[in-house]
């Protein structure tokens, strides 16, 4: 069959496409879910991206959306697309363990909410995918379940990003064409940069955390992973019913929203400090592309800097993964990943009045920097100070959340999407950040940014370098 060929050597049609093949006849979705176990079942075993794989079920849930696409009860663009979840989101009857053997045996009663909504759009749950112990982690690093390698690594065990690692190189290696990750500091976005997929972090709440477990209920959000801006704005658009995310006009006229008039904020050659020189160049061509496509930049004046967000963020994130997690690490006999057993136990370590302090610091930083967009849309930094690098000489005390984690902190969202490669072929990710509830806005300009760019094209390729 031409589909399968095409499917396994080039990765996922576009959101869009599948639908028009599922409701043509052109495919079937026990046609791509097929596809997807069997890419799984033979990249795996190196990439180690699943926890879980589901084959049985999702095979069946493929069989009902065939019935009722063939019935003409098309229910919207998930229906019969085959979606991973991280192992941090309940599917009832399943563990979540959260990246944790401690949790092995912690067997969801409920499906999360994200996963209800999937299901009632009729996706197809393939499996859930590895993670970082506790989600507490940005270079992907799991000592007892095991690290997912980056594809891009070839005999390289590289980074693949963390926390949401196993659902970027799933998404990258073609597995599957979409996942849901979460994001407390950067864990959807850092991933999709150094997999070279696109990562969105909505508003916190607009895709609820019920079900999910946590890391810290400040600043967790849920997240969507997908190879385009286009598709992950469908994604979104479906499990949330905003339509504003992807409009059907546009939808129906093939069309990519203009960035002429955008208002865009820069980071200043000081807030560049330490950025790896290609990034840099990177970063600058990408200013140039919305430069010439009519956008109207302006430096961002940030309303603090970059190591006070980094000591803020990480007093309340690591409070609060203390309060849940703090008894386990406590526990010398636990197995927990050297990586993230001191930062537990640093967290536990703050008194009531720093967790207090850096809350009250972070709503007085929403309030003035939302001042700051009053006359900008948009903001663009690196995704990530680095590439991926090789995870056995991962620095885990310098991670490469320094640009991401002011989304979170702040409450705004944002998304990763492909804009460039290293020396070494390797991913290299944009930022594209907005206010709050802004998520249809800058799910916008990503797609407007990749109408104008080719990178989000490039795909690896399981028989080489792609």
């Amino acid at each position: 069959m031409k589909l399968a060929s095409q499917i396994l050597v080039e990765g996922f049609p576009s959101l869009v496409s599948m639908g028009e093949m599922l409701r043509s006849g052109a495919c079937t979705s026990v046609d791509l879910t097929e596809h997807a176990l069997q890419r799984i079942e033979a990249l795996d075993g190196r990439l180690h991206a699943f926890v879980g794989v589901y084959a049985k079920e999702a095979l069946l849930a493929a069989q009902a959306a065939d019935h009722e696409i063939r019935a003409g009860q098309w229910r919207g663009p998930l229906h019969g697309i085959p979606v991973a979840l991280k192992d941090n989101i309940d599917v009832k009857g399943r563990p979540s363990t959260a990246g944790s053997t401690l949790l092995a045996d912690n067997v969801a009663s409920d499906n999360a909410w994200v996963t209800r909504r999937l299901l009632e759009c009729g996706a197809v749950i393939v499996g859930k995918t590895h993670m970082v112990e506790f989600a507490l982690g940005a270079w992907g690093a799991n000592e007892y379940m095991g690290a997912p390698r980056n594809p891009w690594g070839g005999a390289e065990h590289l980074s693949p990003g963390g926390s949401s690692s196993g659902s970027a190189v799933a998404v990258a290696a073609g597995m599957v064409p979409l996942a849901i990750g979460t994001d407390t500091g950067a864990s959807v976005r850092v991933p999709a940069s150094l997999c070279g997929v696109t990562g969105f972090k909505p508003t916190i709440g607009q895709l609820p955390s019920e079900g999910v477990v946590p890391l810290s209920t400040t600043l967790d959000s849920v997240g969507v992973l997908a190879q385009t801006a286009e598709d992950a704005a469908s994604m979104f658009a479906t499990l949330t019913g905003d339509a504003r995310a992807f409009p059907a006009s546009e939808l129906q006229a093939g069309a990519s929203p203009s960035l002429q008039g955008l208002r865009v904020g820069y980071l200043a050659e000081a807030d560049l400090e330490g950025l790896q020189l290609e990034s840099h160049r990177a970063y600058r061509r990408a200013l140039d592309t919305f430069r010439e496509q009519g956008a109207q930049l302006r430096p961002l004046v940030l309303p603090a800097s970059f190591d006070e967000i980094a000591d803020v963020s990480s007093t309340i994130m690591l409070s609060e993964a203390a309060a849940s997690w703090g008894h386990l690490a406590a526990d010398e006999a636990l197995k927990i990943d050297p990586s993230v057993r001191p930062r537990i136990l640093a967290g536990a370590g703050f008194s009531a009045a720093k967790y207090v302090a850096a809350c009250r610091r972070r709503e007085a930083l929403k309030h003035v920097f939302a001042r700051h967009f009053d006359d900008l849309d948009v903001f663009l930094t690196p995704t990530s100070q680095w590439t991926a690098r090789p995870l056995r000489s991962a620095d885990h005390t310098k991670p490469p959340v320094r640009y991401a984690r002011i989304a979170n902190l702040l409450d705004l969202c944002g998304i990763s999407v492909q804009m460039g490669e290293d020396e070494q072929g390797l991913p290299i990710g944009l930022q594209i950040a907005g206010p709050t509830d802004a998520d249809a806005r800058v799910l916008g300009v990503a797609r407007g940014f990749q109408a104008c760019t080719s990178w989000h094209e490039r795909r690896w390729i399981a028989e080489g370098r792609g």
